[in-house]
């Protein structure tokens, strides 16, 4: 049996399959990130998952690409499954080989973070560095809730936004310092108001919020690979798939063919 994983910050889903094609089955867990993850808590995340019969791991992560603990999460999943064929890669790998296969094209996630490469068919060509919610990250669901709540402790949101945080998420600005600066996995926290910024698009502030920040994700991103122009480019992530219209308007200003955008790899 082969194990794979499509792993994010937020959520795993792991998936069963005899031929690597035909899934038996899925389940999920919580995200990985070797990055802002300890061993005991990836240890944790783990144990929920079922590793009976599984004779070779495949496992797609976010911070899976140049991270010290990577070796960590390695060893972890050969005892969790009880075999040394295990494989852990970035998670732009597995969403490049699931959008484009052997073909070229510029691969990009949109999920609680943000990540994109050249995929020249077989291996990464160039990767733009995706820098986190802190330094980059653009276009991601914890960005655009970084926005939002930056626009709230600033007093820079419409009255109905403001009430909306206030009363029913009972924010103040105590509140969103003690969560983004003191609680651990805060992109997790900032990119929970990505489903608020869903529920009211139409809104002036909020389709301008979107359409900036998907704007951002390909000048600082997409559009630094050569011929931009001229590759397909597809789109792996939560966030992509929820604002398609945005992403795509978006995209239009600057003649992206954005050629396929999906949810999940699998």
């Amino acid at each position: 049996m082969i194990l794979i994983a499509d792993s994010g910050s937020t959520k795993t889903k792991w998936g069963y399959t005899e031929d690597g094609v035909t899934l038996v089955r899925t389940i999920e867990t919580e995200g990985i990130n070797p990055v802002l993850q300890s061993a005991e808590v990836i240890e944790r995340i783990l144990g929920e998952v079922d590793f009976s019969n599984v004779d070779k791991v495949r496992f797609y992560g976010a911070g899976c690409a140049e991270c010290a603990n990577l070796q960590t999460l390695k060893q972890l999943l050969v005892s969790h499954a009880g075999t040394d064929d295990v494989v852990v890669q970035s998670d732009i790998v597995g969403a490049a080989i699931a959008l484009f296969g052997n073909k070229p094209g510029i691969a990009c996630i949109l999920g609680t973070g943000s990540n994109s490469i050249n995929w020249d068919g077989s291996m990464i060509e160039r990767n733009i560095h995706a820098g986190g919610f802190i330094l980059g990250d653009e276009g991601s669901g914890s960005v655009l809730g970084k926005w939002l709540i930056s626009d709230f402790i600033k007093g820079l949101t419409p009255e109905w936004m403001t009430k909306i945080l206030r009363d029913e998420y009972h924010l103040d600005y105590f509140t969103v310092i003690e969560h983004v600066h003191r609680q651990p996995m805060p992109n997790r926290w900032l990119a929970q108001f990505a489903k608020l910024l869903g529920a009211h698009r139409n809104d002036e502030y909020v389709h301008n919020l979107l359409v900036g920040e998907f704007r951002r994700f390909f000048e600082r991103n997409v559009m630094r690979y050569e011929g931009y122009g001229s590759l397909p480019v597809g789109f792996i992530g939560s966030i992509a798939y929820v604002f398609e219209d945005e992403l795509r308007e978006a995209a239009l200003q600057y003649g992206i063919n954005v050629a396929k955008i999906m949810k999940t790899p699998f």
